[in-house]
């Protein structure tokens, strides 16, 4: 049986997120609650997969206020292009990751849309 070695920085080009809400799949990106969907989606589309994935870990939703409305946060939301790899520890990447996200666009070889929720 064969073992398959995985470059550190390798493109990935089906990285690994928390859950899939409604067809969506999240996941919380760094450090400060912001999180991520695959694809372009409307923001309040996004927002349901969002808040579902802040109630699968014990939170109200996605501000963790039972007062927060919907439209308080659609403006935090946004579309852009990342590209995925394997964490590099030669380059100070933290091997514990599971991938790291560059900015990109959508011309970017490997590039991949994503929805964005800013929280902070």
């Amino acid at each position: 049986m064969a073992t398959t070695t995985i470059q550190p920085g390798a493109i990935i080009t089906d990285p690994e997120t928390g859950a899939t809400y409604f067809g969506i799949p999240v996941v919380y990106f760094g450090e400060d609650g912001d999180m991520l969907a695959l694809g372009h989606h409307t923001p309040r589309r996004a927002l349901a997969a969002f808040n579902r994935h802040a109630r699968s870990i014990g939170l109200r939703n996605v501000a963790d206020d039972p007062q927060a409305e919907a439209e308080d946060w659609l403006d935090a939301i946004s579309q852009t292009w990342l590209v995925f790899t394997r964490p590099n520890p030669a380059e100070g990447d933290d091997p514990d990751y599971v991938w790291y996200a560059v900015p990109a666009t959508a011309e970017t070889p490997n590039a991949m849309p994503v929805t964005l929720l800013t929280a902070a």
